[in-house]
């Protein structure tokens, strides 16, 4: 039977919904990807309170079903698993009768480790994709971190966007064999380089989700003392969160020269990169962005911090790597970066390295095996 009569489950929270329509961009765009290949059904995974207060924006489909699950915000996090699993039985029924060939999850805690607990019943080769955070951020606390050595192990390959996940994953005892690092991609029909004279002078993006692990209050203050020696310097936010009440606070009050966009369509997120003169990403922790290689995609150099697999993707030639949590380190480098002289096909020419036709390709040959 060739791929193309196969169906592919896949189990995750990451991925777009009516009321979220630029949620999860690089996991939509290789789901897409794989979809020229072979058929894919998708459960997507929603906390109650998301779905309580959206459930009237779901729109019913045989390829995408919605999952709501129970939980009490902050507490119990080693619970959330299990919780999951107990929702995803309700939907066991529509996933049997996929005939799938293959579950991935995408996302390691919790989404990975109940897609695990509910194979017990699916029974079938069971992947798992992970990101960044997911890891990093969970394998800090021993309970998550047993949990997920215990679930994850059961998977036949555990696909790491870079070296330094698969790293984690091995060090909590998931074996060296099933740790496959398999790199994001870009869509260059969408990230391409923009004429040099559409660029504006001095211009800095970001380009991310509105939280504290995200290095934008660190940014706003660096922002802030660039205003003394570099007055022409802009600064475009696209993305959403709990600090942009924050950050369009301070904008105001400091009467400083930052567009704070909100969630963006892709190709609006393109067309802004590729119209700036950088791209800054000061994360306190990452995988491997999908952001930077897309900036890269655009012919547009970066500054983003010293963490995760950022250093696997960023070299002297695409940008400059900084210290996480420090401002004069992060000012410093944009500093330096508005000020170089960038080969621009030279970092195009880098973004090669990052194809979803790649990736995808990457992931079908285990599929294949099947």
């Amino acid at each position: 039977m060739s791929l193309s009569d196969k169906n592919l489950l896949i189990i995750t929270n990451l991925y777009p919904v009516p009321w979220a329509p630029n949620r999860a961009s690089f996991n939509k765009q290789q789901f897409d990807f794989i979809e020229e290949y072979m058929s894919v059904k998708i459960v997507i995974l929603l906390p109650w309170i998301e779905w309580i207060k959206h459930r009237s924006d779901i729109v019913k489909s045989e390829k995408i079903k919605y999952c709501p699950y129970f939980y009490i915000p902050k507490f119990g996090r080693r619970l959330v698993p299990f919780l999951q699993s107990l929702s995803l039985l309700c939907l066991l029924p529509w996933m049997k009768k996929q005939k799938a060939c293959a579950l991935l999850a995408s996302w390691a805690f919790p989404d990975a480790v109940s897609a695990s607990m509910i194979n017990k019943y699916l029974r079938l080769p069971f992947y798992v994709k992970v990101h960044g955070t997911d890891v990093n951020e969970n394998t800090q606390f021993l309970p998550r971190s047993n949990s997920m050595k215990k679930w994850l192990s059961k998977a036949k390959a555990v696909f790491c966007a870079s070296n330094a996940l698969a790293e984690s994953l091995i060090n909590i005892g998931i074996s060296k064999e099933k740790v496959l690092v398999n790199y994001n991609g870009v869509n260059t029909h969408v990230f391409y380089p923009g004429s040099p004279e559409g660029k504006t002078s001095k211009s800095i993006i970001f380009v991310g989700n509105l939280i504290f692990t995200k290095g934008v209050k660190e940014l706003i203050q660096a922002f802030t003392e660039l205003q003394e020696s570099i007055p022409d310097v802009t600064l475009d936010i696209i993305g959403d969160g709990p600090l942009r009440s924050f950050l369009e606070k301070e904008s105001a009050e400091l009467k400083l020269p930052i567009n704070i966009h909100g969630s963006l369509p892709l190709t609006k997120v393109a067309e802004k990169i590729r119209n700036s003169s950088i791209l800054v990403l000061p994360s306190y922790r990452e995988g491997v962005p999908n952001v930077l290689l897309e900036s890269f995609a655009s012919g547009v150099p970066v500054v983003a911090t010293d963490v995760g697999g950022i250093p696997e993707v960023v070299n002297n030639n695409v940008g400059i790597l900084v210290a996480p949590r420090s401002v004069n380190d992060l000012k410093q480098g944009i500093v330096e970066a508005l000020n170089t002289q960038w080969d621009r096909n030279e970092i195009i020419e880098h973004s090669n390295r990052f194809k979803w036709n790649n990736n995808v390709k990457f992931v079908l040959e285990r599929l294949e095996a099947e």
